[in-house]
């Protein structure tokens, strides 16, 4: 199934049918769904029948199809894809580069502190 090419509602619809063939594939009654899952007859069957409903809804009911694990894909962390890890490589930092100062500077620096040791407090 092509999902880019699909509509919002019909992968909603697709979605429903498949919760519904999930819940006649394991016998269980749309009462006792709707009941495991805290919502209502009516609730259940939009979901099922044309896909309408909340995300806490259709995890409510996945948990009491016992199909949880079907979301398990949208709840692992995201990582960044190869050629990103690849892209990112040279930008990570090895060291700490501290303040920069020309060489004109550096020299003033040693001679003013030169200076300073020979000096009595």
């Amino acid at each position: 199934m092509r999902l880019r090419t699909q509509s919002d509602q019909v992968l909603a619809a697709t979605v429903g049918a498949h919760l519904q063939t999930l819940r006649l594939k394991r016998n269980i009654s749309l009462e006792a769904v709707a009941e495991n899952a805290a919502i209502s007859r009516q609730t259940l069957h939009l979901l099922l029948n044309q896909g309408k409903g909340t995300l806490i809804n259709l995890i409510a009911v996945l948990r009491a199809l016992g199909e949880l694990e079907r979301l398990s894909s949208l709840l692992e962390e995201v990582r960044p894809s190869p050629l990103q890890v690849i892209r990112m490589e040279g930008k990570k930092r090895r060291r700490a580069s501290g303040s920069r100062i020309t060489s004109d500077k550096a020299k003033a620096v040693v001679i003013h502190s030169s200076k300073h040791r020979n000096c009595d407090w």
